[in-house]
């Protein structure tokens, strides 16, 4: 760990809007960065270990499809289709963060006074989950990345399959990211790890 996605972190905190606390400025960028280190070492070992499991030299799509199933349930939101209902992305089953036991305040309709919001909106408005958009040099980096996990596991990639991963990494990454920017209080490094360890859809950044 070399929080080498330090870059990536601060472009992704401040697109999120995500409030950090001001002591644990510098912990919390290097928290968020190792997080995304273990996310991209995680996700290539697990398309690595299938591809050995079945003795292939190179990560197939099929591998990288089995990986997509296996932590696709982890932050599932449903999207609406056109000509379809406004009910709420809640009612149908999506997790609502603010309103979850595991959100990391015990305020869950807080004020916000900042905002002149006396109540935060229940249900409604469609679906606010963000997706961050990699630059270039993001994208170099995690490419850069897979392609050293691979090597570390001795086996070749095509660059349709690391496309895939990165999409899956992304994926997740959003998730972690959505959740953060729900809090109604400055993030700390301890806020990070309580979420991570108390709620399951993070279990691929453990």
């Amino acid at each position: 760990m070399n929080n080498r996605f330090l870059n990536t972190i601060y472009s992704i905190v401040k697109y999120y809007n995500i409030k950090i606390n001001p002591g644990s400025n510098a912990n919390v960028y290097k928290s968020l960065s190792k997080n995304i280190e273990v996310l991209i070492f995680n996700i290539i070992s697990i398309a690595s270990i299938i591809s050995l499991i079945n003795n292939s030299q190179t990560i197939q799509k099929t591998a990288v499809l089995m990986v997509r199933d296996y932590i696709n349930e982890k932050c599932n939101t449903p999207h609406m289709k056109k000509g379809g209902t406004s009910l709420p992305s809640d009612y149908f089953g999506a997790i609502n963060p603010a309103y979850s036991e595991n959100n990391i305040t015990n305020d869950i309709l807080n004020v916000d006074y900042a905002s002149g919001i006396a109540r935060a909106q229940i249900g409604g408005g469609g679906n606010s989950r963000r997706s961050y958009k990699l630059t270039k040099t993001d994208t170099e980096e995690f490419i850069a990345a897979i392609k050293n996990i691979c090597k570390y596991y001795n086996l070749k990639i095509g660059s349709e399959c690391i496309k895939m991963l990165v999409e899956i990494i992304v994926e997740n990454m959003d998730c972690l990211f959505n959740y953060l920017h729900m809090a109604s209080k400055p993030i700390t490094t301890d806020i990070i790890k309580k979420m991570i360890k108390l709620n399951k859809k993070f279990d691929i950044f453990k």
